[in-house]
């Protein structure tokens, strides 16, 4: 949903995956693979494959074959795609509450690197009742975090005035948008974000 120069002052910046939703890939990888794979081992070296499928430059099939190829995987591609749309298990509880609460003050909008086979969970999940003002996914954008393109195209909706915060749980995504002058932290799930965002003075202090 797209929106023309905001005005607001304030502009929250949400990662999903790992902060708000539950993308269960990494685990999916290393239950299937032939061979011994611990799961942050495989969520190092995810982005490096997944990158070309998340900004739209290769396949379904594509991405499927290298997946099941890079981690030796028991899966045929096909049975790869089916597991990998499961894998989108949806939003962390109290994850869009906390967005609804800060959507009535702020400007919300996510910032994620995702993919035309799981984006589809995240819409049902919101259907209805969506609580950000707007969403900047990788595999429409064309732009992959951290590449600061990411982040300027979000940049580009509002007033040169605004102030960005950025809530991610990959250190190399947060330091790009320091890179950028947005107040930024490293968070994991929806406890830490929640506890970031009153440090930032946007929520009340957590006691």
């Amino acid at each position: 949903m797209p929106l023309s120069r905001i005005t607001a002052s304030d502009v929250l910046v949400f990662d999903l995956g790992g902060v708000l939703f539950d993308f269960q890939g990494a685990a999916l990888i290393a239950r299937h693979s032939r061979r011994p794979l611990l799961p942050e081992a495989v969520r190092q070296s995810w982005v490096p494959l997944v990158r070309s499928f998340e900004t739209g430059a290769c396949s379904e099939r594509e991405f499927a074959q290298m997946a099941v190829e890079t981690y030796a995987l028991s899966l045929d591609p096909t049975s790869f795609l089916i597991a990998f749309r499961e894998a989108a298990v949806g939003f962390y509880e109290g994850a869009l509450a906390l967005v609804s609460a800060l959507g009535r003050r702020y400007r919300v909008v996510s910032l994620s690197n995702t993919n035309e086979v799981q984006w589809p969970a995240v819409l049902a999940e919101l259907a209805g009742s969506d609580p950000f003002h707007a969403h900047h996914p990788s595999h429409l954008s064309g732009f992959h975090k951290p590449d600061p393109r990411a982040y300027q195209a979000v940049l580009r909706e509002y007033a040169p005035d605004a102030r960005f915060y950025f809530f991610d749980d990959r250190a190399e995504n947060v330091a790009a948008a320091r890179a950028l002058g947005w107040r930024a932290r490293e968070v994991r799930g929806v406890a830490e974000a929640r506890v970031a965002c009153a440090e930032f003075g946007l929520l009340p202090s957590i006691p």
